[in-house]
């Protein structure tokens, strides 16, 4: 509205999305005071805030009306999606970590330097790997030594200002001392000669103090880390134990075995897999897609149609996008106005359950099986709430900074305590080596304390879709083997049995 152009302008656009003339001149208005504040927002009378929202509450309607009207994809588009995730699920399923980059650099070398490692699932083979009887040797092989995420990271710009640093005060040094041949006679004359040097003593005082900070913000991180694994195992758990409750009791003995509890059932099973998905595209930013590349400039409506598209293609390898009802599904998913996914998914599963599943005439479960659907679907939430808990609370921030600051003047400092030591030939690289460790310890912190970025989410979403189908096969072939039957008919066989016959084996004791 800012930039809105002629009077009618507004009316004209009103006329597009289909509101009354009252909203019209909503608009309207606002167009003029856009124009009167030049190009600054005003704040309308509350007849216009009411006349927005009238507006605004007609646009929705439509656009949820005629999900179809919007812009869909184009198939190559489609295609290169689900091909750039077969690549991702081909990488994952042979390396023992991947490299991930999240960072926002715009040049392939620094969104090089700044990846990270994302372990993948552990097998039998990658644990034989893991522990190894070389593995100590093989870290420190030049292979290994290039392409460790941990000097990556830190080789710009922490260690290059410390190393710079380092090597002018030696220099400085170095021409202060002058013709005294020893490191002993400089240091005694150090500051007659102005060099720069500080005692050891300040160091070991505050090494200490050092270490408990890093070490407390370190724990703190993984304990974050930690926490997001237990949530998505809890995630996976109760999908699988949702999805067994669903197919061996929908619907009951005495429920409806037409065609709509059975389709409700199947969409429910779906729904299952559709949760996780969903859950992995809100707790990251790019959805777990490396082929999604974010810079600075990308603005958040590009960001979400990419990965509203990567999400759309990842869907339609659960639902039947033929099928007319399912691909409504999808839709409303999809739609822009859903803002929380994976709280849309759950809530279609308690439709479903209450609608259909607890339906005397239909599913027929009993309150106590519903209710323990109730409860799958409460523990869902409370993955959901946990999850962005962990997302949108950062350890403190004050604290998280002043470790930064306390950190880095002390690797800054640590050369004027190591040249009396060591001289100018061994003082930058022994700087460099404490830097490196102690910055790597903190860098590692600094990674796992948003721990949806270096956990698998993808390969969890996999898990919960093999499972459920497992599951769903399973199920289908205990029908055919007639066992479903079987037990069908001793249970009509115990109907049919009289109430004096049911007292006869009563037993008063």
């Amino acid at each position: 509205l800012s930039s809105a152009g002629p009077r009618g302008a507004g009316a004209e656009a009103a006329a597009r999305v289909g509101v009354d003339r009252r909203g019209a001149m909503a608009l309207a208005v606002l167009s003029r005071s856009a124009r009167a504040g030049g190009h600054k927002a005003r704040w309308p009378q509350p007849t216009c805030w009411r006349a927005v929202g009238h507006c605004s509450t007609r646009w929705r309607s439509d656009v949820a009306a005629s999900p179809d009207q919007r812009p869909q994809p184009s198939e190559a588009a489609l295609q290169a999606e689900l091909e750039a995730q077969r690549r991702l699920v081909e990488r994952s399923s042979r390396a023992m970590s991947m490299q991930y980059c999240r960072d926002l650099g715009s040049s392939k070398l620094w969104r090089r330097l700044r990846g990270l490692s994302i372990d993948m699932n552990y097998d039998f083979r990658r644990w034989r790997k893991h522990q190894k009887a070389s593995r100590n040797l093989a870290l420190w092989t030049p292979g290994n030594i290039v392409i460790a995420d941990n000097i990556r990271r830190l080789c710009f710009p922490d260690l290059p200002f410390i190393g710079v640093l380092a090597s002018l005060i030696c220099l400085n040094n170095r021409a202060a001392q002058g013709a005294l041949d020893g490191v002993a006679q400089a240091c005694d004359s150090a500051w007659h000669l102005g060099m720069l040097t500080l005692p050891l003593e300040c160091f070991s005082v505050t090494t200490v103090a050092l270490g408990l900070l890093v070490t407390f913000k370190t724990q703190s991180c993984y304990n974050r880390f930690d926490d997001a694994r237990q949530l998505w195992g809890l995630a996976v758990n109760e999908s699988r134990a949702l999805a067994s409750r669903i197919l061996c009791r929908v619907p009951a003995y005495e429920g409806h075995h037409g065609y709509r509890v059975q389709r409700a059932k199947r969409h429910a099973l779906k729904l299952i897999q559709t949760f996780p998905h969903t859950l992995k595209y809100h707790v990251t930013e790019d959805g777990c897609n490396p082929h999604i590349v974010i810079r600075a400039e990308t603005t958040d409506a590009e960001i979400r149609a990419a990965t509203s598209l990567s999400l759309q293609v990842e869907l339609s390898q659960i639902w039947d996008m033929e099928d007319e009802r399912e691909a409504s599904i999808v839709r409303r998913i999809l739609a822009l106005e859903v803002g929380n996914r994976p709280m849309f998914v759950l809530h279609e599963l308690s439709h479903i359950n209450a609608d259909i599943f607890a339906n005397p005439t239909l599913g027929a479960l009993h309150p106590v099986v519903s209710t323990e659907i109730d409860r799958s679907l409460a523990l869902f939430h409370h993955t959901l709430g946990r999850c962005e808990r962990i997302l949108r609370t950062p350890i403190y921030t004050p604290y998280t900074k002043f470790t930064s600051r306390f950190l880095m003047c002390w690797c800054s400092a640590l050369p004027f305590a190591m040249y009396p030591l060591l001289g100018p030939s061994a003082t930058t690289p022994v700087t460099l080596l404490v830097s490196f460790f102690l910055m790597g310890i903190q860098d590692i912190g600094s990674r796992v304390e948003q721990p949806f970025d270096v956990l698998p989410l993808w390969q969890y979403c996999q898990t919960v879709d093999a499972l459920v189908d497992q599951l769903l096969r399973q199920t289908e072939a205990l029908a055919g083997d007639g066992l479903v039957d079987a037990h069908m008919d001793s249970v009509n066989d115990m109907a049919d049995i009289s109430t004096e016959k049911l007292y006869s084996w009563y037993d008063p004791l």
